[in-house]
């Protein structure tokens, strides 16, 4: 095992259901309509959409770190 670790506390969101369908924002700015992303068809729909969302997060996190930079 490489002596580097790379740890990320990821983001929380906040998942929710409406007539329309299934709506999500990161839940810091669930208070703000303008950034709701839906509606997607089901539960499962949404939680790919989110894990899709966070592996981004992991990635440039990622990056940012290897290269030298503070997120």
């Amino acid at each position: 095992m490489p002596a580097e670790r790379f740890v990320y506390a990821l983001t929380g969101w906040t998942v929710e259901k409406r007539e329309k369908g299934w709506y999500f924002a990161q839940s810091a700015k669930r208070h703000r309509t303008g950034h709701w992303q839906g509606p997607y068809r089901s539960e499962t729909s949404v939680a790919m959409m989110i894990a899709r969302q966070l592996r981004v997060e992991i990635a440039e996190r990622y990056r940012h770190q290897v290269n030298g930079r503070a997120p």
